[in-house]
């Protein structure tokens, strides 16, 4: 590293230093009674169910799978569903397109002719 780039460094982290330090954690600042209550930038840690993945399938021959588009990806599923059409003919193919910021969940009776799902997201 040469000089001029460890200056630079360490003129860096004096300056996020010295913007940082004062409004941590209830300090006291210009001799005031005022104190600050700063949030935990990691935030809260909140538990989340976890589940097995399921199997993998062996062929997509003779299966039905189902292609979950969200968020209005106007060219990449499109193509996808395209492509997955010509190159596994012996497959059926189901597509559902949403808006919204997650993909269409599929109902029990979905799930239960569905040997496999494909979900996507473009941004």
């Amino acid at each position: 590293m040469n000089r001029k780039n460890l200056i630079v460094l360490v003129a860096s982290v004096m300056l996020i230093l010295a913007l940082l330090l004062p409004g941590c954690g209830g300090a006291q600042v210009g001799g005031t009674d005022k104190t600050y209550r700063v949030l935990n930038p990691q935030g809260i840690f909140v538990p989340v169910e976890t589940k097995a993945l399921a199997s993998r399938i062996d062929t997509l021959d003779g299966k039905t799978i189902w292609v979950l588009q969200a968020e209005a990806d106007p060219v990449i599923m499109p193509a996808l569903w395209e492509q997955l059409q010509r190159d596994y003919s012996n497959t059926t193919w189901k597509r559902t397109v949403t808006s919204s910021t997650s993909p269409k969940r599929l109902t029990e009776e979905e799930q239960k002719t569905a040997q496999a799902a494909i979900g996507g997201i473009g941004w």
